[in-house]
């Protein structure tokens, strides 16, 4: 039985004995997402399919509370508990998170944050991370990204490049926070307080940069290298989990989370 399966089974059974709901009543979880389609290669570590995308949040609804990120760092910073709540986020603004993720979530009644990188929407530019596709996902355009918000989901800034914050001067910071931030604030008509790292790992954020995010007016910002969040945690060192190919069911997280690996 290959290590997958053993993980699956090992998970089903902590769910279903109530061990995988006491470890995370002690823990927030922000869930990172990028694109949601099935035209992508199996091993494309960004692409969850949509039917594994469904299993994922109906599993979610069923031992989380599900809310929005921006009611978690309200919640903390009202002094609220926000153990046992999860968010649901997207990262860049792939077309499929607004035809694809979205209508999904609709059905299930859940909701999600979408980070975006302004200088993408409505455009043809291809990162560097997608130029070997066989096929291009493509970007929203702003219309898409007003219906989102229009529809109650929340809408965050993730600068206009997505360029590496770990590495950048800190007037290069400062300017894309700025103007993406503006950006969305003039096409979406409301306030942007939800911030997201365009590379989320461990070197790509510094001390500088968050304070940069934090004196921009930002109410948080997330990184995506892994790691649940208490109810202590500042709300601009806020982990995410990325679900992604190495998971290919929700029972896998399960175990990862009991096992303190995710």
């Amino acid at each position: 039985m290959s290590a997958k399966l053993v993980k699956s089974a090992v998970g089903r059974l902590l769910t279903s004995t109530g061990a995988f709901r006491r470890k995370i009543g002690k823990h927030e979880t922000i869930t990172a997402f990028h694109r949601v389609n099935d035209f992508m290669p199996s091993d494309d570590s960004l692409t969850c399919p949509p039917d594994v995308f469904r299993t994922f949040c109906s599993f979610f609804k069923e031992h989380y509370d599900v809310v929005r990120l921006s009611d978690q760092v309200r919640a903390r910073r009202e002094g609220r508990p926000t153990t046992g709540t999860l968010s649901i986020t997207f990262d860049d603004g792939y077309l499929d998170n607004y035809a694809v993720a979205a209508p999904i979530l609709k059905e299930l009644g859940l909701t999600a944050t979408f980070f975006v990188t302004t200088g993408f929407v409505q455009s043809n530019s291809i990162p560097f991370w997608d130029r070997e596709l066989p096929k291009q996902p493509g970007w929203m355009n702003w219309d898409q990204v007003r219906e989102l918000a229009d529809n109650g989901f929340d809408i965050g800034c993730h600068t206009v490049t997505h360029l590496d914050m770990g590495k950048c001067s800190p007037e290069q910071i400062r300017a894309e926070l700025r103007e993406s931030r503006a950006e969305l604030e003039r096409r979406l008509g409301r306030p942007i307080t939800l911030f997201a790292y365009p590379f989320g790992a461990r070197n790509n954020i510094t001390e500088t940069s968050r304070e940069i995010v934090r004196e921009e007016g930002f109410d948080c910002c997330v990184s995506c290298c892994g790691g649940v969040n208490s109810d202590a945690t500042d709300p601009f060192e806020l982990n995410r989990v990325a679900i992604s190919n190495w998971f290919d069911t929700p029972y896998q997280l399960a175990t990862e989370v009991v096992l303190d690996k995710v």
